[in-house]
């Protein structure tokens, strides 16, 4: 997030979404119109305004992305505070004051989760109990588990690896052992050797750039060996054009049914737009899908409204969770089946 914010906004927000009933956990089963992954992968980007990303000189890479996919050009965050997207697209819990902070104070949202009905519940904990893999690669993270300790004042990881930016350092079943966390919320720098199998990638991966490959810095500052870099989208395309080969390129990708989802956590803070009640209102930034299995069809534009909750309503549905977490588990989100071919042909 960038932190010239409005208090009043942000005030205002809070009170909206914290007024939502929640439903904690949901059985609605998995929708029939979104079709079965083996591997689901994740790159979440950072504070682009929705013309310049999709239609700008910045990001040729990310636009040519679209002929190879289905773009779903009414996509919304869900606030305009990183951390509540985060833990949106990952837990579907609404914003909540803690977190519309950014978290500066680490232990104040990691004490909050562990508070919540469901403890902190995450799609984390939902891959697992469905016998299924997982991690998170955090860009820049210098030990598995980064995170502040509970006595700091202020989170001191604000540029490269965010800790805003990795919610699963947040949900006390993961942070909270140590063993578990440290095995699963690891540095981007285990991807590649993760990726050389189809066996050793998780089947839901969720991939963070660090703050100068992700657009939110510009021009980037630190980690040092990318200061003086031009951040923003051309940093961040940068990333993609370097890193999403990759994925597509992976014994996972060519031998199994593998989904890739890339989207960005919110918009810049001249759009405050939501869609899709219960009220969000993280500004139009569009989501982009990927796939190997032919369920995705190419250079398709679809314009439902969605938004992060409907994203992780998706997901699950994609693994086969039929248990749906917090807001996307209401009758207000309904998964994005309009993004597979599936789905039409059963219309």
């Amino acid at each position: 997030m960038r932190r010239a914010r409005s208090g009043l906004l942000l005030a205002a927000l809070t009170v909206g979404l914290l007024a939502v009933p929640v439903a904690g956990q949901a059985a609605g089963g998995v929708d029939p119109g979104v079709p079965a992954y083996r591997h689901v992968f994740t790159i979440v980007l950072e504070n682009e305004n929705f013309d310049a990303s999709w239609n700008g000189p910045d990001s040729p890479y990310l636009q040519s992305l679209r002929t190879k996919g289905t773009f779903a050009d009414q996509y919304y965050g869900v606030s305009h505070v990183s951390a509540d997207n985060y833990i949106a697209m990952t837990s579907g819990q609404p914003a909540t004051p803690p977190f519309n902070t950014d978290c500066l104070n680490y232990a104040a949202c990691e004490t909050f989760e562990k508070a919540w009905p469901d403890g902190g519940r995450s799609i984390a904990d939902q891959v697992e109990d469905t016998g299924l893999t997982w991690k998170a690669y955090m860009e820049s993270m210098a030990t598995p588990c980064q995170h502040p300790d509970m006595t700091a004042a202020n989170d001191p990881y604000q540029t490269g690896y965010a800790t805003r930016h990795d919610p699963f350092v947040y949900y006390p079943p993961i942070v909270e052992n140590a063993a578990r966390c440290a095995s699963h919320v690891v540095p981007y720098t285990d991807f590649a050797t993760d990726l050389l199998s189809e066996a050793t990638t998780p089947n839901y991966v969720f991939i963070t750039p660090d703050t100068c490959h992700d657009g939110h810095d510009a021009p980037c500052t630190a980690p040092a060996s990318e200061a003086g870099e031009p951040g923003g989208l051309v940093s961040a395309d940068a990333f993609l054009r370097s890193e999403v080969p990759k994925i597509l390129g992976s014994p996972a990708w060519k031998t199994s049914r593998s989904l890739l989802v890339i989207t960005f956590d919110e918009n810049g803070f001249t759009d405050v737009a939501g869609c899709c009640a219960p009220p969000a209102f993280g500004g139009r930034i569009g989501l982009l899908a990927l796939d190997s299995a032919h369920q995705v069809e190419p250079g398709r534009v679809i314009h439902t409204t969605y938004n992060h909750w409907s994203y992780l309503r998706t997901v699950e549905d994609t693994l086969g969770i039929g248990e749906h977490l917090n807001v996307a588990g209401t009758p207000a989100v309904q998964p994005m089946t309009d993004l597979f071919v599936q789905a039409r042909k059963t219309k």
